[in-house]
């Protein structure tokens, strides 16, 4: 079930397909790989879906009924093999299940688990490199000539080695399970380590947040949970140019000739952009989750203004030129977990090949020994942009959208509150998503689950979030520093009847 979001058919289709030059594997390989110690299909629905995937039916544009998200990144003269990897839409697609339903939310939360992935695909490369039995049904599957077999086993192991690299290279003590990622943590060490080629910038990706919701976030004048990126200019550009280097993208520093060579795919990112800006808040589904209750409401708005409004001013959700304003909280206001604030401002790097370089590679002051992390990823983003100056401009101009002007800080220790439409589709809460449901959010800190089973997509409508009475799932522990659910105690004092007003409220916005 698809809730109108302001997209047509086509445009769903398009967004939930669309990649950004993301190269995780040879698509021919994934298409014939078996999981590791079994005979079956990577590709297997079973197997995606236990991964967080989101299935969906073969169509025009996706033949072979690829999950939403996973994306295939064409051939080109210098490649000449399509290669898989993923999008947007497989970390911001959700799926909320309620009564043997399912409802799919553009621009949600979604439960892919980023790192089980990973591991999934390399154990699966280096099982079929290392099996003969398995690798022969591989390599015949290919067609592979026999001369021609011990290379293809070579690339396995390779390509193997290289995700494995990665993969330890973003290891952490704390384990992010389904529906979050540290996306700063990662973004830092694609570019200070390899991108740079200095091993000793690794810092640990340790502070992973939730995939946050997109709709209304280019409207808005800061993005990053942490308000730490303009919304202005070409900023949505670099912010996405970013993501596609963490995500399976690759950037060459130095390189010939002007900015930095690299495998995005510009002409992707413009249509993306603007999609995303028409993207609106999806409405409670009456239908299949209950009957909003009016007088409830009516109760629960007075509520919202005296306990909410102040960080989460309301707005119009459906007003296409709607401008509203992130409010940045002080982490000494808010009380929620620091970490990932702290990592943001405490990361710097050696400079390596950038060192005399100008900070925004055209204009700046010189880099120096050192730079802090973001300053390193923002001059990546901005060479690999310059390499393909007409596409950039294309790209800027057609994801140009007024936005509030920013006042932006460059010590953020701060957390960014957003307007609340659609707020019901977004569990769990807090940046980290330490909190499963609306209603656990209203109450003291103490009072929150510690514990809870997250990744099975059940609904909980009368808590507003992630049903926590569920078997199946991962368990999320939020006695973890980086997991914590402390802070945010706004409105933690109302009664019973208050709170489900408030609830109420929440739900139809």
């Amino acid at each position: 079930m698809d809730l109108d979001q302001g997209w047509s058919p086509a445009v769903r289709a398009r967004a939930r397909e669309a990649g950004f030059g993301s190269r995780m594997l040879p698509y021919r390989w994934l298409r014939h790989l078996e999981q590791a110690g079994r005979r079956e299909p990577f590709l297997a629905p079973a197997h995606l879906q236990a991964l967080g995937f989101i299935l969906q039916a073969p169509s025009p544009g996706n033949p072979d009924g690829l999950p939403v998200g996973m994306t295939l990144t064409r051939a080109t003269r210098r490649q000449p093999d399509a290669w898989a990897g993923l999008g947007c839409a497989a970390c911001h697609t959700g799926e909320l299940r309620h009564g043997g339903q399912r409802i799919r939310v553009d621009g949600g939360q979604g439960w892919l688990d980023f790192t089980a992935f990973e591991r999934a695909v390399i154990d699966s490369l280096s099982a079929t490199a290392q099996n003969p039995v398995v690798f022969e049904r591989f390599a015949d599957a290919l067609q592979t000539p026999a001369g021609q077999r011990e290379s293809l086993r070579a690339a396995l192991v390779e390509r193997a080695s290289a995700l494995e690299a990665r993969h330890r290279l973003n290891a952490s003590d704390v384990a992010y399970g389904p529906g979050r990622l540290d996306a700063f943590g990662q973004i830092f060490n694609t570019v200070a380590v390899e991108v740079l080629g200095v091993p000793g910038n690794r810092r640990p990706p340790d502070a992973p947040v939730s995939y946050p919701v997109l709709w209304s976030a280019p409207h808005l004048d800061l993005v990053q949970w942490n308000g730490s990126a303009p919304n202005a200019g070409p900023g949505p550009l670099i912010q996405n140019v970013t993501t596609a280097l963490a995500v399976y993208g690759h950037a060459r520093v130095p390189s010939r000739g002007p900015g930095y060579a690299s495998d995005v795919d510009f002409k992707q990112l413009g249509r993306l952009q603007d999609d995303l800006y028409h993207l609106t808040a999806p409405a409670w589904p009456e239908a299949t989750l209950g009957a909003l209750d009016s007088e409830r409401i009516a109760r629960g708005k007075p509520l919202y203004d005296t306990h909410c409004a102040a960080c989460h001013a309301p707005i119009d959700a459906r007003d296409p030129r709607r401008r509203p304003r992130a409010v940045l909280t002080p982490l000494a206001d808010v009380g929620t977990d620091p970490r990932m604030v702290r990592n943001f401002l405490d990361a710097d790097a050696r400079t390596g090949p950038l060192q005399g370089k100008r900070a925004r590679v055209v204009a700046g002051a010189p880099f120096g020994e050192r730079a802090r992390s973001i300053d390193l990823v923002a001059h990546v983003a901005i060479g690999v942009a310059l390499r393909h100056p007409l596409a950039s401009v294309r790209d800027t101009v057609r994801g140009y959208h007024r936005v509030a002007k920013a006042s932006l800080d460059t010590h953020p220790d701060y957390y960014k509150a957003r307007p609340l439409d659609g707020v019901w589709a977004s569990a769990p809460y807090l940046h980290n998503g330490s909190v499963p449901t609306l209603d656990a959010l209203l109450r003291p800190a103490a009072e929150r689950p510690a514990y809870f089973q997250v990744g099975h997509g059940e609904f909980d409508p009368q808590a507003v979030g992630v049903a926590t009475a569920m078997a199946g799932g991962w368990r999320f522990d939020a006695t973890v520093p980086g997991n914590l659910n402390s802070g945010h105690e706004y409105g933690t004092t109302l009664d019973e009847a208050q709170r489900r007003d408030l609830l109420e409220y929440l739900k139809s916005l």
